[in-house]
């Protein structure tokens, strides 16, 4: 996982061991980076209901994963990986369109349109 140290690398592999599964942080970040970096128009529009279910990854959402990540790491390795997202939940916030009438209790890359 680019962008962190071999520390806070540890501190996701366990947390991988008991939670999610072996390389799960870095598959969530790479399909975020994916969707973030999309190419197309500038708008995008995420569809966080996958076309084929049996392809969802085990941890779900992968936005939810990372920041279920930030939480359970100690507070040093939780800022080297919000260091990471920063640039590209900017990215994100600018590429995607606010949802007036979602849920305000929803995490904020949930409340985007996820259609035009």
């Amino acid at each position: 996982m680019p962008g962190v140290s071999s520390r806070t690398l540890a501190e996701i592999a366990r947390i991988e061991r008991h939670r999610y599964e072996p390389g799960a942080a870095h598959g969530a970040l790479s399909a975020w980076r994916a969707l973030v970096y999309r190419r197309g128009p500038w708008v995008i529009y995420p569809n966080w209901n996958r076309d084929c279910p049996c392809c969802e990854p085990a941890w779900g959402n992968d936005r939810e994963a990372l920041e279920v990540f930030c939480h359970l790491l100690s507070r040093r390795a939780a800022r080297e990986l919000r260091a990471v997202l920063g640039p590209l939940d900017a990215r994100f916030m600018a590429r995607t369109l606010n949802d007036p009438y979602a849920p305000p209790a929803d995490p904020w890359w949930s409340r985007r349109l996820e259609r035009a």
